[in-house]
C-alpha cells in the first residue's frame, strides 16, 4: 500500500488558497442600523411609497431583470400574523379588519456586484415600524452590537428601525439615508398634550421619589417632634420621674407613629409607581392608520391619556396639601416644644 506525502508547506499553501477564493466569492457583510425615536403616522400609502423608493434605488445596482426579494411581515392583535412573500400581495390585501397593527416589518434581499469580488455579493435592508420597541427587543439589539447610535435610544418610544447588511459601506448607507429621508416626510402625530404633564414626564423619576419618600420624611419629623412636645408636658427633669402612665403614653404614641408611617411609605410607594406609569405612558400616540383596529386603538389611547393626565394632577395637588399641613403641624410642635 503506496501512501501519498503531502509536504507540510504545501498543504498551507493549498488552505490559504482555498480560503482566498472562498472569501473573494463570498464576504462577510457588515451591519448598520438606525433608530428613530420621531412620533409618527404611518399610512398604507406611506408604506407604498418607501417601498416604491428602495425599488427605485436597487434598480440603479442590481442587474436589469434581477429585482430581489420582498417580504412583509404584518403582526396585530390576538397574536395574528400575515406574512406576505411579495409587496404586491401585502398591497392589494383587504385591510378592513378589527385588529390593529403592533408592527410592520419589510425586508429586501438582492445582490449587487462589488469590486474585488468575483460573483455579485447579498445585501438586506430591512426596516421594522412598531408603536414602540418592547424591552425584550432593545436587549437583543444591544447584545447583538448592531445600533449605532445606542446612546439615543429611548425604551418603548423607538418607533422605526432600519438595519442594512452590506459589502459595500457606501451602498449601506445610501439605503439607510432613503429610509431617515422617508421618515422626515412622514405625518408627526400631534397628540393634545399638557405641557405641565409633559414636563412631570420629563422628570418621572423624580417624581416617583417625591411621591414615595416626602410625605414619609415629613411625617417621621412631625412624629418626632410630637414626641418631644409629649415629654415637655410632663413637666420632668429626669427618665426615673416618668411613670407607668407617662410610659403608656409614650409607648402608644411610639407603636401608632411608627405604623402610621409604616402605612404612608407603602402607600407613597405603590402611589409612586402608578403615577410613574401614568407619566412613562402618557403623550404616547398610536402609530398606523391602515386598520378599522388601528382608528380603534388610537382613540382608546388619547382617552387613557386624558384620564392619567387627571390622575396625576389631582394626586399632586392632593400630595402637596398633605405634605404643607404636616409641615405646618411640625412647625407648631417644633415651636410649642
Amino acid at each position: 500500500m503506496a501512501f501519498e506525502i503531502i509536504d507540510k508547506n504545501e498543504e498551507e499553501h493549498r488552505i490559504k488558497e482555498f480560503k482566498s477564493l472562498y472569501y473573494e466569492l463570498n464576504a462577510k457583510p457588515d451591519s448598520t442600523t438606525k433608530i428613530y425615536n420621531d412620533k409618527v403616522i404611518v399610512q398604507k400609502d406611506d408604506i407604498e411609497r418607501l417601498y416604491n423608493l428602495i425599488m427605485e434605488k436597487m434598480a440603479l445596482h442590481v442587474k436589469e431583470g434581477e429585482t430581489g426579494i420582498s417580504n412583509v411581515v404584518v403582526s396585530t392583535s390576538k397574536h395574528k400574523s400575515y406574512n406576505f412573500n411579495d409587496f404586491k400581495i401585502f398591497d392589494m390585501h383587504g385591510w378592513d379588519i378589527a385588529e390593529y397593527i403592533n408592527n410592520i416589518t419589510i425586508s429586501w434581499d438582492f445582490f449587487v456586484n462589488v469590486d474585488r469580488y468575483a460573483r455579485p455579493q447579498r445585501h438586506k435592508l430591512t426596516v421594522k415600524i412598531s408603536c414602540g420597541l418592547e424591552p425584550e427587543e432593545i436587549l437583543s439589539l444591544l447584545f447583538s452590537g448592531r445600533i449605532e447610535d445606542i446612546q439615543e435610544i429611548k425604551e418603548q418610544e423607538a418607533t422605526i428601525i432600519s438595519q442594512m447588511d452590506f459589502i459595500e459601506n457606501r451602498l449601506g448607507q445610501e439605503f439607510i439615508n432613503i429610509v431617515g429621508e422617508w421618515v422626515d416626510t412622514l405625518t408627526r402625530a400631534y397628540a393634545q398634550t399638557s405641557h405641565v404633564v409633559l414636563f412631570l414626564k420629563k422628570y418621572r423619576k423624580l417624581v416617583g421619589y417625591y411621591f414615595n419618600y416626602v410625605l414619609f420624611a415629613i411625617l417621621s419629623v412631625t412624629a418626632l417632634f410630637g414626641f418631644n412636645y409629649i415629654l415637655t408636658r410632663f413637666n420632668v427633669s429626669e427618665i426615673n420621674q416618668i411613670s407607668i402612665h407617662h410610659l403608656q403614653i409614650l409607648v402608644n404614641y411610639a407603636v401608632i407613629s411608627i405604623l402610621i408611617c409604616w402605612f404612608t411609605l407603602k402607600r407613597g410607594e405603590m402611589i409612586a409607581n402608578k403615577i410613574f406609569r401614568y407619566l412613562s405612558e402618557y403623550g404616547d400616540t398610536f402609530v398606523f392608520r391602515i386598520t378599522k383596529g388601528d382608528e380603534n386603538q388610537y382613540n382608546k389611547i388619547t382617552a387613557q391619556d386624558k384620564k392619567n393626565a387627571a390622575k396625576i394632577v389631582v394626586n399632586l395637588i392632593f400630595s402637596l396639601f398633605l405634605n404643607i399641613g404636616c409641615g405646618i403641624i411640625a412647625s407648631i410642635l417644633y415651636n410649642m416644644i
